[in-house]
């Protein structure tokens, strides 16, 4: 799924926001209108074209407007894929996961913040066949799961006929999954691929338990029998 490496700059512009975690090789459609973050748009384009999303912390609202909102310090590396700028400024862009990264230090003169950053390596702490088995309780677990969209369920699956290993099966699976964004930045600052995808197994399961039972104690009209 991925073309040749890119070469990542030493610093990177930090787009904080809130509920949104990004993942290796997940595409992710993002409107900028705030005009610092214009800022950075027209900056990131005139250069390498490179964005790290960090997840901002709970409680950061305060300093929302301000370069010292708390975000978590794993954030997503991404690679601009398409950008158009509107006619009032604004932008769109679909932003594709090329790393994990960890931002070691901020500065920045711009009106947007700058960091540091280094990659994270993935691996797996797994022989190749527990990592294969494991994918393949991924799959299952995701067919005919009743927490899952069928338009998400289907192209899940359609990862299962893809060779993709692990790590980035994971990835994938886990940017769509409908959780909490503190749950999904736990799996993206997992570096061991076995690691994230035995936690993701246990979401998705723990989802279809929770759907199965509400399921079971509604009457057939949708009511409940409490």
């Amino acid at each position: 799924m991925d073309g040749e490496p890119l070469e990542v700059p030493e610093r990177v512009p930090i787009f904080p926001l809130p509920e949104v975690v990004l993942f290796p090789h997940a595409i992710l459609p993002l409107h900028v209108f705030e005009p610092r973050y214009r800022d950075m748009m027209a900056d990131a384009l005139a250069g390498p074209r490179f964005i790290a999303i960090g997840l901002l912390k709970p409680g950061f609202e305060p300093l929302y407007y301000t370069r010292r909102a708390p975000i978590h310090a794993t954030v997503g590396l991404g690679h601009i894929l398409e950008a158009e700028e509107l006619t009032n400024g604004d932008y769109n862009m679909l932003l594709r996961g090329i790393a994990r990264a960890v931002i070691e230090e901020e500065s920045s003169d711009r009106p947007y913040r700058i960091g540091r950053i280094q990659p994270v390596e993935t691996f797996c702490s797994c022989p190749d066949d527990q990592s294969t088995s494991l994918r393949d309780e991924l799959f299952t677990a995701i067919r005919g799961n009743p927490a899952l969209s069928p338009d998400l369920r289907e192209f899940w699956l359609r990862l299962k006929g893809l060779d993709l290993e692990l790590d980035q099966v994971s990835d994938l699976i886990a940017a769509g999954l409908p959780l909490e964004a503190e749950l999904r930045q736990c799996m993206l600052e997992e570096a061991d691929a076995f690691a994230r995808g035995t936690l993701l197994l246990e979401q998705i399961r723990t989802l279809g338990a929770v759907a199965r039972n509400y399921r079971r104690v509604l009457r057939p009209d949708g009511q409940s029998m409490n």
